[in-house]
């Protein structure tokens, strides 16, 4: 699939970049006394040729979550970008902190970020983003994201790589129409808010399409059988239904949908259902389709290829996946900011710079544009609202249909 579908119209060609370095920093002191009369300018070019500082704010591991995949990705990124040139004609000396889903260690992270000096964060899955945002924010350091916190939807420092939970969910419902034809559409959630925020987009996609979802069938945290909820599809003659659950429970229901209701189609996230858990469920995985802002993982687009190519050289122990990709094309959207810079390149400089791209392309979806936040309440930092759809087939990813924009059923549904 080319990369068709772009909000802007000028088009920055960038080279699918990549990835990681140290986990640590090196800092060098020297004494103003030791400095002599004619070294300014030495040290101003001694400046400009020192290593670009980038911080990764990951959940690489906690008690009960973790993605080191993201953490792999950033580090295959920076490790290829710096084999190429680097950004800018300079280095990039990587930090990865891991959040450990703890608002106050996340805290702490964004603020060794601001002592050390980086000129961007880069955000992932992470439940302790309310930590972060507000210390960047008053640093003046962008935060490249993977959204899940709502300060990430709405802080003038946050710039999602993906739209989040509105985008994903309102892809996911309108993808099974255009995909399956799909007449009467149910949501199985939990009984948290931000569970049935995902299912209140779905049924936003389906409105944009003329419809309706037909029923929210929420589950208590504890639950741990979804034989009742897939029966209770089957009692509301649905032949399609949304999956908002976390991706262990997202497994669950999908298996039971295959035990219970083998001829309902399902859809969800694409983080919520990774290879493993792909291999995990088996055959009743077959034909889910996933909603992302980027090509599947396997796809063969030369984009996509130099990420695997990547991960392979560099992290050879990690496997690429969804959300790996979401901080690789983090790093191409740095490198473009950083490039256009005329002058010194630090925090406010990138923050500046970030809001002129119009057509970021990444390599592994559609290009990014980044000048017009959507503005609705609860999500106006969202930028990129264009959906690539793809199924399961054949144990892994199918190939990718031809993306479309949810913007205008995000904005209703704001």
């Amino acid at each position: 699939m080319t990369n068709r579908t772009s909000l802007a119209g000028r088009r920055r060609r960038l080279a699918a970049v990549a990835a990681a370095a140290s986990l640590t920093l090196t800092t060098a002191c020297s004494s103003s006394d030791d400095v002599a009369p004619d070294a300014a300018p030495a040290a101003a070019a001694s400046s400009e040729a020192a290593p670009l500082k980038l911080v990764g704010i990951l959940t690489v591991s906690a008690p009960s979550v973790g993605f080191p995949d993201q953490a792999a990705a950033i580090e295959a990124a920076v490790s290829a970008a710096n084999d190429s040139g680097g950004i800018a004609g300079r280095k990039v000396e990587l930090t990865v902190c891991n959040d450990q889903a703890d608002p106050n260690v996340s805290a702490k992270c964004a603020q060794d970020a601001v002592a050390q000096g980086a000129i961007a964060v880069i955000g992932g899955l992470s439940v302790g983003g309310s930590g972060m945002v507000p210390v960047l924010e008053q640093a003046g350091i962008p935060l490249l994201s993977h959204p899940i916190n709502p300060l990430e939807f709405t802080s003038p420092a946050s710039w999602p790589i993906p739209g989040g939970t509105p985008v994903s969910f309102s892809g996911a419902a309108i993808g099974l129409v255009k995909t399956y034809g799909c007449k009467k559409v149910d949501a199985i959630t939990q009984s948290l808010p931000s569970s049935i925020a995902s299912a209140d987009f779905a049924d936003a996609g389906l409105k944009s399409l003329g419809m309706k979802l037909n029923a929210k069938i929420a589950v208590p945290t504890t639950n741990a059988d979804y034989g009742a909820p897939v029966a209770q599809v089957v009692s509301n003659g649905a032949d399609c239904v949304v999956i908002a659950l976390p991706p262990g429970e997202a497994g669950k229901a999908i298996t039971a949908l295959g035990a219970g209701a083998p001829g309902v189609k399902a859809g969800l996230a694409a983080a919520s259902l990774t290879q493993a858990l792909i291999d995990q469920v088996g055959k009743p995985a077959e034909g889910v389709l996933l909603s992302d802002s980027f090509l599947p993982v396997n796809s063969d687009e030369a984009g996509m290829v130099a990420f695997r190519d990547a991960m392979k050289k560099y992290q050879p122990d990690a496997k690429p996946t969804s959300a790996g990709v979401v901080v690789w094309s983090a790093l191409a959207v740095v490198k473009a900011a950083a490039e256009s810079i005329q002058g010194p390149i630090d925090g406010k400089a990138m923050q500046q710079a970030l809001g002129t791209l119009d057509a970021v392309e990444t390599g592994v979806g559609p290009a990014i544009d980044l000048t017009t936040p959507i503005g609705i309440k609860d999500f106006s930092r969202i930028l990129n609202t264009i959906v690539v759809t793809y199924t399961v087939k054949d144990g892994t990813y199918g190939p990718a249909a031809e993306p479309f924009s949810v913007l205008d059923a995000v904005k209703a549904n704001g």
